[in-house]
């Protein structure tokens, strides 16, 4: 009679951990973004963010083009969608003579739960105009 029960314990344990590392391993570990022009500011780019499995830190690369040279901005990503919920500043940069920024930041660790609608935004440092935004895709 132990046997039996012991073999149906064993099965489930081993049932919840298949569907738990199924769970963990469902957790995408890149998402990209296509930066559009707002408020005619001309400003586009794209960014790839790369999730850090074992810190949960994330890696972003970004490349945009249409600023203004010499002009610092803020890269930031926001919870709800362009402008709306939590704001994470992801970093500063400050466009080339050529109007371009490329550059690599690591982000905190709560840029990794972000989940739909999360949107990456480009604003002049010290401005709360967003100029270019674009849809986290996970």
């Amino acid at each position: 009679m132990r046997r039996p029960l012991f073999l149906l314990v064993g099965l489930a344990a081993l049932l919840v951990a298949s569907v738990v590392t199924v769970a963990i391993a469902a957790k995408p570990t890149t998402a990209t973004v296509t930066l559009s022009a707002l408020a005619a500011s001309g400003i586009n780019g794209t960014a790839d963010l790369k999730i850090e499995q074992q810190s949960g830190l994330v890696r972003v690369h970004e490349s945009i083009s249409g600023l203004t040279p010499g002009v610092q901005y803020d890269a930031a990503v926001f919870s709800g969608g362009c402008g709306v919920g939590s704001r994470i500043v992801l970093g500063t940069f400050t466009a080339n003579a050529a109007g371009k920024a490329n550059f690599v930041t690591v982000a905190a660790p709560q840029v990794s739960g972000l989940v739909d609608p999360a949107a990456m935004t480009i604003q002049a440092s010290g401005n709360a105009t967003i100029l270019s935004c674009g849809v986290i895709e996970f």
